[in-house]
């Protein structure tokens, strides 16, 4: 140790060791973190075995997350205001632990959609038996479709009615039925039009995915769902979509989880 302290002359050498840029070790000397001396001849800062103890002090520090700010202050403080501070500091990591674990959620999700595009093979079609939740339409000054869509994107629905028309109908999905929300029948405390409500039992459909030209709505592949479903003698009734996620198919792609009523 004090051969290589020996060869660490200046604060360049001192930044390279520790890999902390020079500005920054200049920076906490300023402020009274660390303690360099100074040369006699020009005044140039000349690191030494306390300047060393300084550095690895306020790393020890940073490393806890305290802002520069506090670890300033600490060697003013009693035992209880340290504690304090690391307190606050715990709690504060604590928070942004519980905000990154939301963030991971939402990235998980991001990816399963992902998967289950590639996996349905955007041409594969299914018969299934599910029960769909209500869908609300969707406007831009409903304070609740709004909440929805912001905290769970794959709320949002669309509705086609291929056998009439090709244009769609924008949305958000509700809670399932059994929640309460329509115990008898539709509930008035929900404001906004329903465009579908919730299936009171199981129903039949045809699920695929859903293709939608974001920038021309009315450009979708709802009709190879009915040709689809006609190929295996079906009736259809409308075709309602879960979002999953947008990406390129030559244009910008909305795609959806849909699910094409069979009667």
């Amino acid at each position: 140790m004090k051969q290589n302290m020996k060869q660490i002359n200046r604060i360049k050498e001192v930044s390279e060791l520790f890999h902390i840029p020079s500005s920054a070790l200049r920076y906490w000397d300023d402020e009274g973190l660390v303690r360099f001396e100074r040369t006699a001849d020009n005044n140039y800062r000349r690191p030494t075995s306390q300047t060393m103890v300084d550095i690895c002090d306020v790393m020890f520090y940073r490393s806890l997350s305290l802002s520069i700010k506090e670890i300033k202050a600490i060697p003013g403080m009693s035992v209880e205001e340290v504690g304090k501070t690391l307190d606050a500091n715990a709690k504060h990591l604590e928070e942004q632990i519980v905000l990154i674990r939301r963030t991971l959620d939402k990235l998980h999700t991001r990816q399963a959609m992902v998967r289950h595009i590639l996996e349905m093979d955007h041409s594969h079609y299914e018969t299934a038996t599910d029960r769909l939740p209500a869908m609300k339409l969707f406007a831009s000054d409903d304070k609740h479709a709004l909440e929805v869509y912001v905290n769970d994107p794959y709320q949002t629905a669309i509705l086609i009615r291929p056998e009439t028309s090709q244009e769609t109908q924008y949305g958000v999905f509700l809670d399932p039925a059994p929640s309460g929300i329509f115990p008898d029948g539709p509930d008035t405390a929900i404001t906004g039009t329903i465009l579908r409500p919730a299936d009171a039992v199981p129903c039949l459909y045809l699920k695929g995915i859903l293709k939608v030209n974001a920038a021309l709505p009315s450009a979708h592949n709802a009709r190879d769902f009915v040709k689809a479903a006609r190929g295996m003698g079906y009736q259809t009734g409308a075709l309602a979509g879960r979002y999953l996620l947008t990406a390129s198919e030559g244009y910008r792609c909305d795609y959806y989880e849909a699910w094409l009523e069979l009667l």
